[in-house]
């Protein structure tokens, strides 16, 4: 059963951070210097096209990472969790939902700013900007800490 969580948590892991770190460092960037207007309808393309799976991908990501914790001795009882590699996983666990959260607020403004074309340059610009920084950081932070958890293989 644990080889089955730590492949849909991979697996769930990749296409969330691959989707994000595509959106944030490439399609983000170029719409941020489209017009409003073709950003816009792009924006409701992709939107409709990968909000699904974006969005099972990262409560995947959620649920399994600390289910692996637990399901592979990592984190044996609540009480581990005070452990250095428990301290690991709840590190992972609010990066995860820093990055999600910062994402989220980042469309929201983006989808705001559509409604003025004068600004949207400006706003779309700086957007784009702490977007990919803060997705870029912590999809490196998540790796290193996958990394020093040895990827979670017991």
């Amino acid at each position: 059963m644990n080889e089955i969580i730590h492949i849909l948590h991979l697996l769930a892991a990749t296409t969330w951070a691959g989707g994000n770190l595509f959106f944030a460092l490439i399609l983000l960037p170029a719409m941020a210097r489209s017009p409003a207007a073709e950003a816009s309808a792009l924006f409701d393309r992709i939107g409709r096209a990968s909000g699904l799976v974006m969005g099972v991908s990262g409560v995947l990501v959620l649920v399994t990472g600390p289910l692996r914790a637990w399901s592979g001795g990592g984190i044996p009882r609540f009480g581990a969790l005070g452990s250095p590699y428990g301290m690991w996983v709840i590190a992972a666990f609010v990066i995860v939902v820093v990055v999600s959260g910062f994402d989220g607020a980042g469309r929201a403004r983006l989808r705001r700013s559509f409604d003025d074309p004068s600004t949207y340059p400006t706003v779309a610009g700086g957007i784009a900007r702490r977007t990919a920084w803060v997705t870029a950081s912590g999809m490196t932070l998540l790796i290193l800490i996958m990394a020093l958890l040895g990827l979670g293989l017991y």
